[in-house]
């Protein structure tokens, strides 16, 4: 066996901080989102591949001490296995579009900077959204772009 050959008990052991660290970042994605319906969408690219995309909704109601979460755990995980990957293969993103309990419809979105989600400014998801969907940004959207908020880093080596 070569220097690179390892048993799948190390590579568990490589992968798992890896996964808590992307299970913990869907966790503050959640928590950060407030009340309202959401949508995190996360989006792995790798050169001349097919993209691998996940995405869950979540509802949230209330407000500390009193909130209540709405999931799909399943769906949850998909994203999390999503977000592992991609701090693995350091390329992807993640969006995180939410209507909120008044109506109004906002989108935020992070790129994977190694093993970290870099917020985007809103500048940055507006021009983003341009060019993926090939439509302007306009004063008469329904959507506004808003600049991401920081997740803590727990970055693993």
């Amino acid at each position: 066996m070569g220097s690179n050959d390892f048993s799948s008990g190390q590579a568990r052991e490589r992968l798992e901080p890896i996964t808590t660290h992307a299970v913990n970042t869907v966790t503050e994605l959640m928590h950060g989102a407030g009340p309202g319906r959401h949508l995190i969408t996360a989006a792995v690219r790798t050169p001349g591949s097919e993209p691998v995309i996940a995405y869950t909704w979540f509802d949230i109601s209330g407000e500390d001490p009193d909130v209540y979460w709405y999931c799909d755990i399943d769906e949850v995980l998909k994203v999390a296995k999503a977000i592992a990957l991609a701090f693995i293969l350091s390329a992807g993103s993640v969006v995180l579009g939410t209507s909120s309990i008044t109506g109004a419809e906002t989108v935020r979105a992070w790129t994977v900077d190694g093993r970290e989600l870099k917020p985007l400014t809103a500048d940055e998801v507006s021009q983003a959204f341009g060019a993926v969907l090939g439509i302007q940004p306009s004063a008469e959207s329904d959507i506004t772009y808003q600049t991401a908020y920081p997740l803590p880093s727990s970055a693993v080596a």
